[in-house]
């Protein structure tokens, strides 16, 4: 088969592999220069000096994949041109193909003349390769999926103006019926507990990762900074249904949350969450330092009234903006350990602020008409479904390549390197998925995969820091 041959679908499974495989050169390459690994000064070729070893393994397997990475980027670049399409991804291949040569010469000089300032732009051009390949992926699949706006909406669009008062109505229990269980249940509900596993994990990487610093916390203080986190976490959660339970009752995926449906009435809502902020920043004030427990405070001012007040109700970019509520675990980590914010925590805050989009999004597409009959202007609510998968492919671009950016700026290596990749590729592959079949399925699968990707970098954090940093 000929590359002229080649379907607008093949071509778009070839972009994407590319995509993927410059990433990947991305991340390696940087945790080579990261590690100081160096075991071959001649290029191209790599002959061993002092015989074969794990550097050079690592130094020949990168050098290896360069070559592979070579032909896919000429084989995209060729196939690209010779079909029809958008005009920002046909100046994207044009602009690979013009930097790719430059490219080559700045990785011949990197080995030749070892000079930082070369690979640190050599890096640079790297980074913009990526991005101008990831460019063109989004607006080919753009094409693709233009005109299926509503293709994957869950919801039914009956009685859409009364779907969420008549769900409160049936849910209403009777006073005399609710069981101290069912009671205890609702008041869990309001903590939203389905978060607390990821955000706990969030701030434990924080602590592993400021331990690279030198300094090591106490077990009383890791306690204490996970319970403080849980309680504010829980916090938030119930101050997010308080606030929400009129436009809750009018979702059908809210509306019988226990404060919308009146079960536990706003009074006891709010006495319930100042109780829990209250025991929270007790917790991390006397245990912990006051650093973290005003983050704390702020996680939870922020998440509370800066999201669900001011971004949520007005804004499409209540998600990109409002990440910043759930990336504050990871600075408390690092406050709970060093007394203060540095630049380890602050990356690893921005992980979590440019992965929100590509994780929510999924959700705001699949309940695109629910969040518009409750008002939200959402993204996919007013941009549409097609942009909001355009801009998953981008934002997730940008939490890998800040993955990378925590292996240049801080201690993290091969194992930190590996997990990414791995993860990296799969919540890649789900999304760029989700693309070609515009099911609701594969959005809903887009949106677990990318929960277990984080995950899985969080924990290859706490991993690494603890097994091998230590």
């Amino acid at each position: 088969m000929s590359l002229s041959t080649l379907t607008k679908r093949q071509f778009e499974t070839v972009l994407a592999v590319t995509t993927l495989a410059v990433y990947v050169l991305i991340a390696t390459g940087a945790t080579l220069a990261s590690t100081g690994t160096t075991a071959c000064s001649q290029w191209p070729l790599c002959v061993p000096a002092g015989g074969i070893t794990p550097a050079f393994l690592l130094v020949f397997g990168h050098r290896a994949l360069t070559a592979l990475v070579g032909l896919l980027l000429v084989v995209t670049v060729l196939a690209g041109l010779s079909l029809s399409l958008d005009w920002r991804a046909r100046i994207a291949l044009y602009s690979v193909a013009l930097a790719f040569p430059v490219q080559v010469l700045l990785g011949a000089l990197v080995v030749l003349a070892d000079l930082p300032a070369v690979a640190e732009l050599h890096l640079a051009l790297g980074t913009g390769v990526f991005v101008l390949l990831l460019t063109a992926l989004a607006w080919t699949l753009e094409d693709e999926t233009a005109d299926q706006e509503s293709a994957v909406s869950g919801e039914e669009t009956t009685n859409a103006d009364s779907p969420g008062d008549t769900a409160v109505q049936a849910a209403q229990p009777e006073p005399e019926t609710v069981t101290v269980e069912a009671r205890a249940r609702a008041y869990l509900e309001l903590t939203k507990p389905r978060l607390m596993w990821l955000l706990c994990l969030l701030a434990l990487a924080g602590m592993a990762l400021a331990t690279t610093t030198g300094t090591w916390p106490s077990g009383v203080e890791v306690a204490a900074t996970l319970a403080g986190g849980i309680l504010a976490i829980g916090a938030s959660g119930t101050f997010n249904h308080l606030y929400e339970r009129d436009r809750d009752r009018k979702m059908e995926r809210t509306a019988e949350r226990p404060v919308a449906t009146s079960e536990i009435p706003p009074r006891n809502a709010a006495a319930f969450g100042f109780l829990q902020l209250g025991l929270s920043l007790g917790i991390v004030l006397t245990f912990v330092n006051a650093a973290a427990a005003a983050l704390t405070l702020a996680a939870v001012f922020y998440y509370s009234v800066v999201y669900t007040v001011v971004l949520k109700p007005n804004t499409s970019w209540n998600i990109a903006i409002g990440g910043g509520a759930g990336a504050l675990p990871a600075l408390i980590g690092w406050a709970a350990v060093t007394g203060g914010v540095g630049l380890g925590g602050l990356l690893l805050a921005g992980l979590v602020v440019v992965w929100t989009p590509p994780h929510f999004y999924n959700l705001a597409i699949v309940y695109r008409d629910d969040y518009a009959r409750a008002g939200y202007p959402m993204f996919p609510v007013v941009a549409g479904v097609s942009a909001a998968r355009r801009r998953i492919l981008l934002t997730l671009g940008a939490t890998l390549l800040v993955t990378v950016a925590l292996v240049v700026w801080t201690p993290l290596a091969w194992l930190f390197t590996a997990g990414s990749i791995l993860a990296g590729a799969l919540f890649f592959w789900s999304a760029v998925s989700q693309c070609r079949l515009r099911t609701r399925d594969a959005t809903m699968q887009t949106f677990f995969v990318s929960i277990a990707y984080l995950g899985i970098v969080l924990g290859a954090i706490v991993l690494e820091t603890v097994t091998v940093l230590a």
